[in-house]
């Protein structure tokens, strides 16, 4: 008798899951966590999109460039540091991004086109991503209009998103209220 209803019950939570997770064909497996960040100091330099361009790849590439070639003057390793994006966006277009770096130290020289400041930190959701392209745009997208809301994760617009990046992955890291 006991065999007879474990079964079922068996059955019945695989065909639960089957109907809950219909849609898992469609979509792939994100993989998040919800962690606390920790503030970070970093140097930052500013990527301006003037015209309508969808490719902003290369403007904030070489921005990074620019950054992680004048880190060393101060005695760093950039590949030691984390680097983090920032990005601002109007509706669904991207306007600017803050190209960071971890930056431990006070800015020596008064350069104009480089700042530093402290990345607050607090409660994140934190998507880890694989870095391409194709995949991050499909990620953040699934991420943004299906985890999030599933999750009753409310943002917090008073801080910023962030984009960590590591050799072969990102972080989107998107802010929640506690």
């Amino acid at each position: 008798m006991y065999k007879k209803v474990f079964h079922y019950i068996q059955g019945l939570t695989k065909l639960f899951f089957l109907v809950d997770n219909r849609n898992m064909a469609k979509q792939e497996l994100l993989h998040v966590g919800i962690c606390n960040l920790e503030p970070v100091q970093v140097v930052q330099k500013l990527c301006i999109f003037r015209d309508q361009i969808r490719n902003y790849n290369k403007q904030i590439r070489q921005t990074f460039r620019v950054l992680r070639e004048w880190v060393p003057q101060s005695g760093l390793n950039p590949n030691e540091l984390l680097h983090i994006g920032i990005p601002s966006t109007n509706d669904r277009d991207l306007v600017t991004y803050d190209c960071c770096i971890e930056f431990p130290l006070p800015l020596q020289e008064d350069n104009s086109n480089l700042r530093v400041c402290t990345l607050c930190g607090g409660k994140y959701a934190v998507l880890t991503i694989e870095k391409t392209p194709a995949k991050i745009k499909k990620a953040i997208r699934q991420f943004r209009a299906a985890y999030i809301p599933d999750h009753r994760l409310v943002e917090d617009d008073a801080r910023p998103v962030y984009e960590i990046y590591y050799e072969t992955t990102m972080e989107y890291c998107v802010p929640i209220l506690e």
